[in-house]
């Protein structure tokens, strides 16, 4: 079972280019909050993760008490949950915040100009949104991580807001296709057309996607966390399990049993891993479902209780009203996708 695949399809990620910056020395500015992005960049967004592709000249980027570190052309920063952050053309300029100066437009990519007319830089600002929030995933991620290309190697940094979050890794792969998609994705931002927006999204996601690859294969091990969990030979296993049958009625000893540890082991390497326990996470994951299947389907709610584990509707629609804090039915009515939606 694909796990982090099932999970990126359930919460619907997508892509889109948020503005196009042309700054000019000296400039600064301040990102909005991450209680913000989402009423800011896409109302009904549950997450709202940010990215920056530096095209030409550098800056400073700086946020939380970490030290200000070089953003220069070719480099991909993505802030995983969003954290506020600082762009200047040089460290200590006061910033001016973002929202004062830009106002997100929805038929258009803007062109951002701003500064005191000196040397240029360039950038293209995106973001990548989420119908659920996933928190195993989002709130064990770095709060920023760094691809840059140097030497004809890819290189992986990644921060907490205090420090760094791991030491950068050269990946062991060409830098040839990233740096084909980076320019593709700025060739496509300057021009308009049918299907723009589209290969916008799509290719904002695959950077995203390889991106958390990476970070699953170069940066988990050694870090506690939802990632660090896949990775484990043990917790990976049960998490596997659960994702590809989790309508069944599973017990920490089915899943230790399958998995090949023994119960106690099992329980106390997920907690230390992923911070729930095997049912508490299960039982979170069913809830994610729930929701994907009231949002794009018009199945019933007696048959959907039995896709997602529970043995009848009442027994479902208490467990959402707890998780969710309101009935399934009344969710769907607030939370219905606009294409037409079919049973499956």
């Amino acid at each position: 079972m694909d796990v982090l695949s099932e999970v990126l399809r359930v919460v619907r990620i997508s892509g889109a280019i948020h503005f196009c910056a042309e700054f000019t020395h000296p400039w600064a500015i301040l990102s909005s909050p991450p209680e913000m992005l989402a009423g800011r960049l896409f109302p009904g967004a549950e997450a709202v993760t940010p990215f920056h592709i530096a095209t030409s000249g550098q800056c400073a980027l700086s946020w939380g008490s970490v030290a200000p570190i070089a953003f220069e052309a070719g480099d991909v920063v993505v802030f995983a949950r969003g954290a506020q952050h600082v762009l200047a053309s040089r460290a200590g300029i006061a910033p001016v915040p973002i929202k004062d100066i830009y106002r997100p437009a929805s038929d258009r990519i803007t062109v951002l100009q701003h500064g005191g007319g000196g040397d240029e830089s360039r950038f293209i600002c995106g973001f990548l949104h989420s119908d659920q929030r996933f928190a195993p995933l989002l709130d064990t991620m770095p709060a920023l991580t760094i691809v840059r290309v140097r030497n004809n190697a890819l290189l992986l940094e990644a921060y907490t807001d205090t420090g760094r979050y791991a030491e950068p890794v050269k990946l062991g792969e060409s830098p040839g296709w990233w740096q084909a998609a980076i320019a593709h994705l700025a060739s496509e931002v300057s021009r308009t057309g049918p299907g723009n927006r589209a290969v916008l999204a799509r290719l904002s996601e695959l950077l995203f996607m390889e991106v958390l690859r990476w970070q699953l294969t170069y940066l988990s091990n050694g870090h506690s966390g939802w990632l660090a969990g896949l990775n484990d030979k043990h917790v990976g296993r049960a998490l596997s399990l659960m994702h590809a049958d989790p309508a069944r009625a599973w017990t920490v000893d089915d899943l230790a049993r399958e998995a090949g540890i023994s119960r106690a082991a099992l329980a106390k390497r997920f907690v230390d891993l992923v911070g729930d326990s095997p049912m508490q996470y299960l039982a979170g994951w069913r809830m994610h479902l729930a929701r994907s299947l009231l949002r794009e389907s018009n199945i019933g709610l007696a048959q959907l209780a039995l896709r997602v584990g529970y043995e009848s509707e009442a027994a479902f629609s208490r467990a959402f009203r707890r998780a969710v804090g309101v009935p399934p039915a009344a969710w769907r009515d607030a939370n219905a996708a606009d294409t037409d939606a079919t049973a499956s």
